[in-house]
């Protein structure tokens, strides 16, 4: 995923001033505008740098003739290579240099890169959402191995992924935040100011800080449990609550459960009727 962190290198200025000023054609602009515009690595990064075509206007003052513009355009390539081709860490980066919503590749610490769904609106943005549970299309009921490595699809249903959601909040500071949807289409939130879960050793372990929000506080019930799968019963009950009430971060047993079965309405025990049909947990670089 390209992103546009442009700069002029003090190199580049000082081989472009090598060149005297000259009135060449006003067509120039143009010419390296729409060259650049025709390289497909750099088509989002020329589309969406404002600041881009005044910057030729300038370089350009310092030129003169087709081999120069050739040069420039060289210059431009090779500078761009070093930041163009860089992923973001997270969603919160990204939106330094996109507002919009929708899939975007990051690389969360030490991880992989790997897709990730971007909501670039929700309460000012920057959020990258690590579970939406809502169009019933995936089974959530599923294996250790499968909450660590990720599941689903990130443009629908999916579960980012332990390992990397640990990668991301062991990397900085995050808060967590959790719409809920009931059966009327009525939307309420829980919003953590701080969010982590800890590694494999730790058993993924959940941390969460302070609550605002309308849905009431139903992880603080969880904070400090170590997650549970299908296949790995880590909570505090004698049953394994996992089996019947979905992979999370279980006690004795939940005051959440947003990884329920596809037949299940998810649980939430301050909801006014504990119950929501969809949720999405969102987080974000603080």
């Amino acid at each position: 995923m390209l992103f546009p962190q442009i700069y002029t290198s003090a190199i580049f200025l000082s081989e472009i001033r090598q060149y005297r000023k000259s009135s060449e054609e006003d067509g120039r602009v143009d010419t390296i505008w729409n060259e650049l515009q025709d390289m497909a690595k750099y088509k989002d990064v020329v589309k969406m740098n404002k600041q881009l075509k005044k910057d030729i206007e300038w370089i350009l003052e310092e030129t003169q003739g087709e081999k120069e513009i050739s040069r420039i355009i060289r210059l431009l390539k090779n500078d761009f290579k070093e930041t163009c081709t860089k992923t973001a860490k997270d969603c919160t980066e990204l939106q330094k240099y996109n507002e919009k919503s929708g899939v975007y590749r990051i690389s969360p610490g030490n991880s992989k890169n790997l897709d990730v769904y971007c909501d670039m609106t929700t309460d000012g943005g920057g959020w990258s959402i690590i579970q939406r549970h809502q169009d019933r299309t995936v089974d959530f009921q599923r294996t250790w191995s499968e909450y660590e490595n990720g599941f689903g699809n990130v443009e629908g249903d999916y579960w980012l992924g332990n390992k990397y959601i640990h990668h991301l909040t062991s990397s900085g500071k995050y808060e967590l935040r959790i719409v809920l949807t009931n059966n009327k289409n009525e939307k309420r939130y829980a919003a953590y100011k701080q969010f982590s879960i800890g590694d494999a050793a730790s058993k993924y372990k959940l941390s969460v800080g302070s609550y605002s929000g309308n849905a009431g506080d139903s992880m603080k019930y969880h904070n400090g449990q170590p997650f549970s799968a299908t296949d790995q019963d880590n909570d505090k009950s004698s049953a394994h609550c996992a089996s019947s009430l979905g992979p999370w971060w279980h006690n004795s047993c939940c005051w959440s459960a947003l990884n329920k079965k596809m037949s299940s309405i998810l649980y939430w025990r301050t909801l006014p009727n504990k119950a929501a049909n969809k949720s999405i947990m969102m987080i974000r670089r603080i």
